[in-house]
């Protein structure tokens, strides 16, 4: 009888060890998701670099990891329609700018302050006048 009681016991605490083990597969397919997580605005970001990179003075140094920092920072700063904004008057496209302005429930003043307030973050992360 001991020796059936020792079985069921041992049989119970293999069943309790797979119950509360570790799930080895579900954290490696957690990490695989986390990778896939992709920047949306990396294409935005580039050709805003390129766009600012042609801005600078060309007596800057480093003046691709500087554009590419001050879009970084703006990126981060602002949110779609600022982003939106911000794109249509780097591309000097007046016309796109007025019909988005004009397209929904856009608060210019905001728009205005965010912007002002990524070229002073942009400034001060990038060590880069942008006057």
């Amino acid at each position: 009888m001991t020796k059936l009681k020792t079985l069921l016991l041992l049989v119970l605490a293999g069943f309790i060890l797979v119950a509360c083990g570790s799930d080895e597969e579900e954290t490696v397919e957690e990490a695989v998701e986390v990778e896939e997580v992709v920047d949306e605005r990396a294409e935005d970001k580039a050709a805003m670099a390129l766009l600012i990179a042609d801005e600078l003075p060309d007596t800057m140094v480093e003046v691709d990891s500087i554009s590419e920092c001050v879009a970084e920072v703006f990126s981060e700063n602002l949110d779609d329609d600022e982003w939106t904004v911000a794109n249509l008057i780097l591309n000097q496209d007046d016309d796109g700018l007025e019909e988005f302005m004009l397209s929904g429930d856009i608060n210019e003043d905001a728009i205005g302050e965010a912007l002002q307030f990524a070229v002073e973050a942009a400034e001060i992360v990038c060590d880069v006048d942008l006057d």
